[in-house]
């Protein structure tokens, strides 16, 4: 391998391209690329159980205060509701308004589209290579 290739930065270059792509198209709808990963979370996973914040913090692997005023921003602009729960009325079950809904659904068909073009550069045994790879990198920086 060339000295000069180093894997950590073409990653992490590749990883910046998508996130801006993703991010420009999410412009588009008024909301960041963070608030598009936020919201596609809770549309996927509030089918299976109630969203609180430490879940998008986990799950998202973002600070709690960067996910206190993206959720802040985001309750202000009308993409989602907190509302209490019965049982502890600090924690802040976390809901898709339908504005948040639609956008949703015109981002993850971005998504679904872009991830299409990619898949097309790679032959099916190139694509499950190259994610057992970032996988096993991914394993063994996790901290």
């Amino acid at each position: 391998m060339d000295k000069d290739v180093h894997i950590g930065k073409q990653i992490s270059i590749c990883a910046n391209r998508i996130h801006r792509k993703i991010g420009k198209e999410a412009a588009r709808y008024g909301i960041t690329g963070v608030q598009s990963r936020v919201i596609g979370f809770i549309y996927h996973e509030s089918h299976k159980r109630d969203i609180f914040q430490k879940d998008i913090e986990e799950e998202l692997d973002i600070r709690r205060s960067s996910v206190t005023s993206v959720l802040q921003l985001m309750d202000k602009n009308g993409y989602i509701k907190r509302l209490s729960v019965s049982e502890d009325a600090r924690l802040k079950k976390i809901i898709l308004t339908e504005k948040g809904m639609e956008i949703q659904k015109n981002v993850h068909d971005f998504i679904l589209k872009f991830e299409r073009s990619l898949s097309d550069e790679l032959s099916d045994e190139e694509a499950n290579t190259l994610i057992n790879l970032i996988n096993r990198l991914s394993e063994k920086i996790a901290d």
